[in-house]
């Protein structure tokens, strides 16, 4: 009787477990990255990288293959708006602040403008050797514009380090304003390869930071003291090539993905939980 009931106990744990770890892998503080709500993207905008929100319910993105700004809205057969700023390509990702666009190019150089955009204004990171930036957001509390390394020459593969530009002075502060340890977010998923972040922004309503990385297929969570504080993997057949995220004001989550050939790009929305 006794056997009977220890095994009864044993299977109902074993369940239960398991049932806590399915939601924990489908839930990602607080957003169920298996079920978003998803936006097809026309054709001219198939490379599209960073993101930022609008609050006319649609998103200001660049597309690394063409330097100009479109304005997506976020409803089914988006209509797309297309600004031009410079001539070439290579353009990573975006901040919008108040009327002026910054946008960061793979070499680590910011530029800044207005639109419709009579004058950019360039600004390098003077950082020698080979080194190369896809993130780029801003930091409210200190009025910076923080820059993630995707690789850089400086950084050890364990590490991945940040540099910031100073709004009030419009230049770039000598040293690193932090670093990521690949260590701390092997701690939530078990090893990776070099982290290479592909986008980034702060949380509206958590103040965290969230990054993601397409090479790694990773979503990573920092604290206000920028250290990991959560990881999650990212599934490849839903994120396909993830390289641009925001955040609407009430708190919703919504990632871009690359296209291909086969398939058109597109914006993720997770709702918040």
């Amino acid at each position: 009787m006794n056997l009977k009931i220890n095994k009864t106990i044993f299977l109902v744990a074993v369940l239960f477990s398991l049932g806590c770890y399915s939601q924990k892998k489908k839930t990602a503080s607080g957003y169920n990255l298996e079920e978003p709500v998803k936006f097809d993207l026309p054709k001219d905008i198939d490379q599209i990288s960073g993101i930022v929100y609008s609050n006319d319910n649609s998103v200001y993105a660049v597309d690394d293959d063409n330097s100009a700004v479109y304005k997506v809205s976020l409803q089914p057969n988006p209509q797309v708006q297309k600004w031009k700023f410079e001539k070439g390509n290579d353009t990573e990702d975006l901040v919008i602040l108040k009327n002026t666009f910054y946008t960061l190019n793979s070499a680590g150089t910011i530029l800044s403008f207005s639109l419709p955009a009579s004058q950019t204004l360039r600004y390098d990171l003077p950082l020698k050797g080979k080194n190369e930036f896809e993130s780029l957001f801003y930091e409210t509390s200190s009025n910076q514009l923080i820059m993630l390394c995707k690789e850089c020459g400086d950084d050890k593969k364990n590490e991945t380090s940040a540099y910031a530009f100073d709004l009030n002075t419009n230049a770039f502060l000598p040293a690193t304003a932090f670093k990521i340890q690949k260590k701390d977010i092997e701690k939530k998923v078990g090893s990776i390869e070099r982290f290479k972040p592909s986008a980034a922004t702060i949380n509206p309503i958590t103040k965290e930071l969230y990054v993601v990385s397409s090479v790694n297929k990773l979503l990573v969570v920092l604290d206000a003291a920028r250290k990991v504080k959560e990881a999650y993997k990212l599934d490849s057949k839903l994120f396909r090539q993830p390289e641009g995220i925001a955040f609407t004001t009430s708190g919703d989550m919504l990632i871009s993905n690359e296209g291909s050939s086969k398939t058109p790009a597109n914006i993720l929305m997770f709702k918040k939980q």
